[in-house]
C-alpha cells in the first residue's frame, strides 16, 4: 500500500490549534492521511499518464477527499479546508476536475509529506538476494500489507469467510502464483518491451494482484459490473483490462478459445438476408468479397494490408504494424467514421476520429484508406451497417429510445445500435457455448467478452460440435473458435543456481588439485 509521513510541524500545529481533546488532532490527521492513501493507491491502479509521471502528479476527486477526510474542533471544521486554510496543506491542486465529464484533480504532494510504497520497474533490483527463500519474502511481501490491500479492495469480502457466499456479486478466478512471481521477477528485471510507463502499470497490477491471492489462497475477486450494452464488465483490476502477458502469467497452463473475428462474423450472419432483401442473388462471396475474404483467410488479408499500409518501414515491428492494422479494422467494423479531422465536443473537449488515434501518421493512414482491398472492405461494413440499422428501425424502434444509444446532442448513433446489438449477441453467444461446455465437464476458469479459458483443452471433436450447435442456433455460419495453449510463467531458482556455481567451482578445484598432483 501507499504509505504517507507527514513533516511532525502539521501534527504540532493541529494540536496548538485543538488541544482537547488530547489524542484527537493525531486521530484525525491519521484518518486524513489515510483516505489521501488510498485515492493515492486507487489512482495508480487506474493508471498514470507519462505527464503525470514525470510532474509526480494523481489524479483524485478532492470532494471525496474533503468528505473521507474527516472533521475537527467544536465545530466540525473539514480537516481539508482547515489545512488548506492555515497553509498545511497535504495535497496541492495543480488542475481542477470536472463534475460534468467526470474527471479527476490533478493534485501533488506538497513539501510537507513524502511517500513510499510505490512500484517502479528498476533492473537490478534482486541482485541482492541471495536465496529462494529470501526472493519469495521479498515478491510476497508482508501479510499486514497485503491485507490492507485486501480490505482496500473489498471492504464487504470477509477473508476467512467462504468466498463462495459472495457468488452473484463476484467472479473469482484462480491464480496460478508461482507464474504470477515468476512473471514479476521477469518484468522488474529482464523484461525489454514496450515502454517504461507501461511496463510499471503492469508491475502494478501483478503486485495488486498477487497481494490479493497470498489472503485468499490463489483466488481473484472481481467485482462484476454488467453493461447496459449487454458485456459484462468488473471494477478495478481485472483478467478483462490486464495486458495479455499479466493474463497468461496469472491463470497459469490453459487453453484460450475466443470466437473468431467476432464482430465482423456477426455482421456476415446477416448478409444472405440482406441481399434477399435487396432484391440481389444470395451468392454472399461474390457480393462480399473483402469481408469472406477476412473470414476465411484473415492472415492474408492481413499481412496484404499491413504490406501496402506501411510500405517497408522497419522503423516498426512487423508484429506492431499488424497490431495496428487489426486496431483499425475493428474500428471500421464498429462504424468509425473515415476522417482525417478532430472536432469539438459539446463540452469544448477536443476530440480525434478513431482511425485518427489508431494511425498517427498521416501518410500511412492515407495508403490505408486508398488500399482497394479495405476500400471494398470498408463499404461492405458500411452496407451490413445501414441494413443493421434500418432493421433495428422496423422492428425494435424502442432501442432508439434508450438514451446509452445517443450522442450527448440526443441524435440517435448508428454504431452505438451496432455495438449494442453485437454486445448482446456476443453474450448470447458465450453464454450458449459455456452451456455446451458444461454437459462436456469443462467448467471455464475466466471469461473476456468474445474469449473463453479453460484448464483443459476441449478437444477438436468438442470444439467442432459446439460450433456447429452455435452455427444451428443462430442460423449464422461464421460463428468458428480459435483456440490457443497459454503456458505458464516457469521461476528461475537462485538456489539452484548459486548450487550449480558451487559444483563447477568444487570441479576446478578438483581438476587443478589432480594437476598438481601428476
Amino acid at each position: 500500500m501507499i504509505k504517507l509521513t507527514v513533516d511532525p510541524q502539521v501534527l504540532i500545529s493541529l494540536q496548538q490549534a485543538f488541544p482537547r481533546p488530547l489524542r484527537s488532532p493525531a486521530r484525525a490527521l491519521a484518518k486524513y492521511l489515510a483516505a489521501i492513501e488510498a485515492l493515492i493507491f486507487d489512482a495508480v491502479q487506474r493508471g498514470c499518464t507519462p505527464e503525470q509521471r514525470k510532474l509526480k502528479l494523481f489524479a483524485i476527486p478532492l470532494h471525496e477527499l474533503a468528505n473521507r477526510g474527516g472533521r475537527i474542533g467544536p465545530c466540525k471544521l473539514r480537516l481539508h479546508k482547515w489545512l488548506n486554510d492555515n497553509k498545511l496543506e497535504i495535497v496541492q491542486t495543480v488542475e481542477k476536475g470536472n463534475k460534468f465529464t467526470g474527471e479527476y484533480s490533478q493534485v501533488k504532494l506538497s513539501k510537507l509529506v513524502t511517500i513510499s510504497g510505490q512500484v517502479s520497474v528498476k533492473p537490478g533490483q534482486f541482485d541482492e538476494i541471495k536465496s529462494d527463500k529470501e526472493l519469495n519474502s521479498h515478491l510476497t511481501g508482508n501479510e499486514a500489507d497485503n491485507l490492507a490491500v485486501f480490505k482496500h479492495l473489498y471492504p464487504d469480502i470477509d477473508p476467512t469467510q467462504p468466498l463462495d457466499t459472495k457468488a452473484g456479486v463476484f467472479d473469482f478466478v484462480p491464480v496460478d502464483i508461482e507464474s504470477l512471481k515468476a512473471f514479476i521477477v521477469w518484468l522488474t528485471d529482464r523484461a525489454h518491451i514496450g515502454a517504461n510507463d507501461k511496463r510499471t502499470q503492469s508491475l502494478i497490477h501483478a503486485k495488486t494482484i498477487l497481494a490479493v491471492a497470498c489472503v485468499t489462497g490463489g483466488i481473484y475477486p472481481q467485482r462484476i459490473k454488467p453493461s447496459p450494452f449487454g458485456r459484462t464488465y468488473y471494477e478495478g483490476i481485472s483478467v478483462q483490462n490486464v495486458h495479455k502477458e499479466l493474463r497468461r502469467a496469472m491463470l497459469g497452463n490453459c487453453w484460450e478459445y475466443d470466437i473468431r473475428s467476432s464482430v465482423v462474423a456477426w455482421k456476415m450472419g446477416f448478409a444472405k438476408q440482406l441481399l434477399r432483401d435487396a432484391g440481389l442473388p444470395p451468392d454472399v462471396r461474390k457480393l462480399f468479397p473483402a469481408t469472406t475474404l477476412f473470414l476465411e483467410d484473415k492472415a492474408d488479408f492481413m499481412s496484404t494490408v499491413r504490406y501496402f499500409t506501411f510500405e517497408g518501414n522497419t522503423s516498426l515491428s512487423t508484429e506492431f504494424q499488424l497490431g495496428l492494422v487489426k486496431q483499425a479494422l475493428t474500428a471500421i467494423s464498429f462504424g468509425a467514421k473515415i476522417l482525417a479531422k478532430g472536432w469539438t465536443d459539446s463540452l469544448g473537449n477536443w476530440k480525434n476520429p478513431a482511425l485518427v488515434e489508431i494511425l498517427q501518421n498521416t501518410r500511412e493512414r492515407d495508403r490505408f484508406l486508398a488500399d482497394p482491398t479495405v476500400k471494398a472492405f470498408t463499404a461492405e461494413q458500411k452496407a451490413l451497417d445501414h441494413y443493421l440499422f434500418e432493421l433495428v428501425k422496423q422492428q425494435e424502434p424502442d432501442l432508439l429510445k434508450l438514451e446509452i444509444v445517443k450522442t450527448l446532442s440526443g441524435r440517435v448513433s448508428k454504431s452505438k445500435v451496432i455495438s449494442y446489438l453485437y454486445q448482446h449477441a456476443e453474450t448470447e453467444a458465450i453464454d450458449f457455448i459455456l452451456a455446451c461446455t458444461e454437459q462436456y465437464g469443462h467448467k471455464p476458469i475466466a471469461r473476456v467478452h468474445d474469449a473463453i479459458f479453460f484448464s483443459n483443452r476441449l478437444g477438436v471433436d468438442v470444439k467442432t460440435e459446439i460450433e456447429f450447435a452455435l452455427q444451428q442456433r443462430t442460423g449464422n455460419p461464421y460463428w468458428y473458435l480459435t483456440p490457443k495453449q497459454l503456458k505458464r510463467y516457469n521461476s528461475i531458482s537462485i538456489d539452484l543456481a548459486v548450487e550449480e556455481q558451487l559444483h563447477r567451482q568444487r570441479i576446478t578445484d578438483e581438476e587443478l588439485l589432480a594437476a598438481n598432483y601428476f
